[in-house]
C-alpha cells in the first residue's frame, strides 16, 4: 500500500489502554517425535490397550506383552506408556458458527509444539448417498463447533475433490466452515438418494422382457448389478487412494495424529449369485493404507452416517407384481449389503489401530468417544532378516497378544518391507522440498517470511487479491559483483488453492535482485517487500500458500493465509481487505512493510483502513456510514470502540474509502491481537446493513 492507495477522510482516534493480559504457555505436545520407526534394525508402534469398561490400562508389564511377526515370535525390546487427556476432560468451546453470536475470528496460526491433535476428517462423498450428505454436514459443524479444542490442527477433505484439499490443514474455523459448506452430494458417486436403491415395478405375468434383455446371462437385473458392483470397486479403490494420500501427508505433523472417516462403506469381497465370495483390489488397498498409517504413525478412524438402519421396505419402494419370494430376497440382498460395507468399514479400522462407529444415530457421540482414544503403548521390536528382503515387496503381518485378562488391544496390522531411510532417500530434491513447504501447515523458517493478502475490487478488472511479501536481506545469499553492486538470487512459488483444493491461480517466478552498496545497507534494517496480485474472478474461499528459496543457501522459507471473495454482484455490503500503517508524526514506516509484518510495539498508534463496497446511497448520491472497532485477544473481547461516522468527502458511488487510527495502550501484553472493523449502513436493509473485516497484527515487546 502506498498512502494514495486509501483516501485519507476521516481519522477516528481511539485508544486501547487494555491492561497487560496473561498469555498461555503453549502446552507441548505429550506425544514423542518418533512415535513409529520401521528400519531393518527397529520397528516401533503403537498399540492402544484397555479394559472391560473401555478405560485405557496404564500399568501394562514388558512381561505381558507378546509381539509376533508374520507368525514368530519376535523380541520386544521397549515398551512405554503415552498418557493422552482424560476422556470428557476438556469442556466443550462455545460454539463460533455462523448462526452465532460469537464472532468467528480468524484463527490463531499453530507452532508444531502448540499442535496436540492433528486430525483429517475424510467425507466420503464418492459413497454418501443423498441423506447422509446433510447428517454429515451438520455433524461437521457441531464437530467445529463444540468438539475441536485450541491446540486442534485440522483438515476436512472430500475423496471426491482435488488433492490439493490436503492444504486445508488448519486451526482456523473459518476455513473450516468453508470446506463443509462444499460438502454436496456427488451425483457422480453411488447416485443413492438414500440408504438403498428404491425397487421398481416388476414386469407383469404374462408380459416378457425386451428382446435385447432376454435369457438369463444378459437380463436386465444381471446387468445392472453388474455395473453396479464395478463402479462400487472403482468408488472403493478411489476413496481408499484419497485416504492414502492423506495419510502419507499427514507423516510430519505433530501431535496425536488421527484420520476420522466419513463414509457409507465398501466390499473387501464380491459375492457370485450362489453367495460364494471372492477378494477384491480393496484388500490390498487396505494394506497399503495400513503400511502408510503405521509409517506415519496415524490412527484411523471409520463412521457411518447412515446409523441404525432397518433393511425393510419403505414407502417409496413400489413392489408391483412382486412376489413373496421377491420381497424376502430384496430384504435378504439388502441386510447382506448393509453388512458387507459395514464390515470393510471395521476391517479397514482394525488394521490402523482405530475403531469403527455403525449402527449410531449420534455421530457427534462417537466422534468424541474417538477424541478421547489418545491414550497408547509405544512397542519396540527387532524385526527378521527376511522383513526386508529386497528380492520381493511383502506384507509383513505383526500380531499382539496380551497376557492379561479381560483387556482389549487394537494395533496397525503390519507393513511392508521396505525401511523408512529406503523411503526418505526418494525425497530430497528441490522440487520435494518446495512441495513439502507449500503443503505443510506450518510455515518453514529456513528463510523468515511475513504474509498478508488483501482482497480489494477495481471496477476495470474486477476483484483481485493484493499479496505483500517481506524478507530480510540478512536472510539471503548477497554476493559482491564487479561493479559492486550486492546481487542475490531467488523463487518464488505463489499459489492460491480454491475450496476444492484446486488451483485457481499461481505464479512461479525466479528474481534476481541487484543493490548499489547504498541501497543494500539501507535495506539491511528495513527489508523489502515482494508485492503481487492474484487475479481472483470467481467468489469463495481460498488459501494462499507461498514458497521462496534463496539460490544461494539453498534455504525455503514459506506462510500462508486464508482469505474470502465476496460475490459483489449480490449488492450487499462488504469490506475490502485492511492496510495497516504504523502512524503518527515522526513514523518513517513503509505502509508496504507495515501491511506486510503487522508488528507493532505497545504505545504506538496503528492506522488503518479499507474500503467499503455496495453502500446504499439516497437521491443526492450521500451514504450514511457508522465504523465500529473491536479488538481480540485469544477469542475474548479486550476493547470496543464506540461508532464513528465515515466522511464521504468527494467520493461518489457506492464505494467508500475511510481511515481510521487506534493506539495501542502502553501495558499491552506482547502477543497475537484481532482487529475487527465493523462498517453499519443505515441505508441499508437490517439484515444486511453491517459488514465485517478481520485483520491479525501482533505486539511485540
Amino acid at each position: 500500500m502506498t498512502r494514495t492507495l486509501l483516501t485519507i477522510l476521516a481519522t477516528a482516534l481511539l485508544a486501547v489502554s487494555a491492561a497487560a493480559q496473561d498469555v498461555p504457555t503453549p502446552v507441548p505436545s505429550s506425544t514423542p517425535e518418533d512415535v513409529v520407526k520401521i528400519s531393518t534394525s527397529l520397528v516401533q508402534f503403537d498399540v492402544s490397550v484397555t479394559g472391560k469398561d473401555g478405560r485405557p490400562i496404564t500399568d501394562l508389564k514388558p512381561g505381558e506383552i507378546r509381539v509376533f511377526e508374520n507368525g514368530k515370535e519376535r523380541k520386544v525390546s521397549g515398551l512405554s506408556f503415552v498418557a493422552g487427556e482424560p476422556a470428557g476432560s476438556t469442556a466443550a468451546l462455545p460454539s463460533s458458527s455462523k448462526n452465532s453470536a460469537v464472532p468467528l475470528l480468524p484463527g490463531k496460526k499453530l507452532t508444531p509444539s502448540e499442535v496436540r491433535r492433528a486430525i483429517a476428517i475424510v467425507v466420503d462423498d464418492l459413497t454418501l448417498s443423498f441423506e447422509s450428505t446433510d447428517f454429515v454436514r451438520q455433524t461437521l459443524r457441531q464437530f467445529v463447533d463444540r468438539q475441536m479444542q485450541p491446540g486442534d490442527l485440522v483438515a476436512i477433505v472430500r475423496s471426491g475433490g482435488a488433492m490439493g484439499a490436503l492444504q486445508q490443514f488448519t486451526s482456523d474455523k473459518r476455513q473450516l466452515y468453508a470446506a463443509i459448506d462444499r460438502i454436496h452430494w456427488n451425483a457422480l458417486g453411488n447416485g443413492r438418494i438414500a440408504t438403498f436403491n428404491a425397487v421398481e415395478p416388476k414386469f407383469p405375468l404374462g408380459e416378457s422382457q425386451p428382446a435385447a434383455f432376454s435369457g438369463e446371462e444378459n437380463s436386465i437385473d444381471d446387468i445392472n448389478k453388474a455395473n453396479a458392483e464395478y463402479r462400487e470397486n472403482m468408488f472403493a479403490t478411489g476413496s481408499l487412494g484419497a485416504l492414502n494420500y492423506v495419510i502419507r501427508g499427514m507423516r510430519d505433523l505433530p501431535g496425536r495424529k488421527s484420520v476420522l472417516m466419513l463414509s457409507e462403506g465398501f466390499r473387501l469381497f464380491t459375492r457370485d449369485p450362489g453367495g460364494n465370495l471372492s477378494s477384491t483390489r480393496v484388500v490390498d488397498a487396505v494394506r497399503m493404507i495400513t503400511d502408510s498409517a503405521n509409517r506415519a504413525s496415524v490412527v484411523l478412524y471409520t463412521l457411518d452416517p447412515r446409523g441404525l438402519q432397518v433393511p425393510m421396505f419403505e414407502a417409496r419402494d413400489n413392489t408391483q407384481y412382486w412376489t413373496e419370494a421377491d420381497r424376502d430376497k430384496e430384504v435378504e440382498t439388502r441386510a447382506a449389503d448393509l453388512r458387507d460395507t459395514q464390515e470393510g468399514l471395521q476391517f479397514l479400522a482394525e488394521e490402523t489401530g482405530g475403531f469403527a462407529i455403525i449402527n449410531n444415530n449420534d455421530l457427534s457421540k462417537g466422534i468424541r468417544k474417538i477424541l478421547d482414544d489418545q491414550s497408547y503403548y509405544l512397542v519396540a521390536y527387532e524385526p527378521d532378516d527376511a522383513a526386508f528382503d529386497p528380492a520381493k515387496l511383502r506384507f509383513n503381518k505383526i500380531e499382539i497378544k496380551i497376557s492379561r485378562p479381560g483387556t482389549n488391544v487394537r494395533y496397525r496390522r503390519g507393513f511392508f518391507n521396505v525401511g523408512d531411510k529406503q523411503l526418505a532417500a526418494s525425497r530430497g530434491s528441490k522440487d520435494d522440498r518446495i512441495r513439502d513447504a507449500v503443503t505443510s501447515p506450518f510455515a518453514s523458517s529456513e528463510i523468515p517470511v511475513h504474509f498478508n493478502a488483501i482482497y480489494n475490487y477495481d471496477a476495470k478488472s474486477g476483484p483481485f487479491i493484493r499479496s505483500l511479501l517481506h524478507m530480510n536481506i540478512a536472510d539471503l545469499d548477497f554476493k559482491k559483483k564487479a561493479d559492486g553492486k550486492m546481487t542475490a538470487s531467488f523463487n518464488i512459488y505463489a499459489y492460491a488453492y480454491a475450496e476444492n483444493g484446486i488451483i485457481a491461480a499461481k505464479q512461479e517466478k525466479a528474481y534476481t535482485i541487484a543493490l548499489t552498496p547504498e541501497n543494500y545497507e539501507k535495506m539491511r534494517t528495513s527489508g523489502f517487500v515482494y508485492d503481487f496480485l492474484f487475479p481472483i474472478q470467481k467468489p469463495g474461499a481460498y488459501q494462499l500458500r507461498i514458497a521462496v528459496r534463496d539460490n544461494g543457501y539453498d534455504k525455503i522459507g514459506s506462510a500462508s493465509q486464508f482469505i474470502e471473495v465476496p460475490d459483489l454482484k449480490k449488492d450487499r455490503l462488504t469490506l475490502s481487505g485492511v492496510v495497516l500503517d504504523s502512524g503518527g508524526a515522526n513514523s518513517a514506516a513503509n505502509p508496504l512493510t507495515s501491511t506486510a509484518i503487522r508488528e507493532f510495539k505497545p504505545g504506538s498508534r496503528v492506522d488503518f483502513g479499507t474500503v467499503v463496497f455496495n453502500a446504499k446511497t439516497t437521491s443526492g448520491g450521500k451514504v450514511d456510514l457508522t465504523s465500529k472497532l473491536r479488538v481480540f485477544r485469544d477469542g475474548k473481547l479486550i476493547f470496543e470502540g464506540t461508532p464513528q461516522a465515515i466522511s464521504q468527502g468527494d467520493q461518489s458511488g457506492s464505494s467508500v474509502a475511510f481511515m481510521g487510527s487506534v493506539s495501542l495502550g502502553t501495558k499491552l501484553a506482547p502477543g497475537d491481537y484481532v482487529m475487527e472493523i465493523a462498517v453499519t449502513d443505515s441505508l441499508a436493509r437490517s439484515k444486511y446493513s453491517t459488514a465485517l473485516q478481520y485483520v491479525q497484527f501482533s505486539v511485540t515487546g
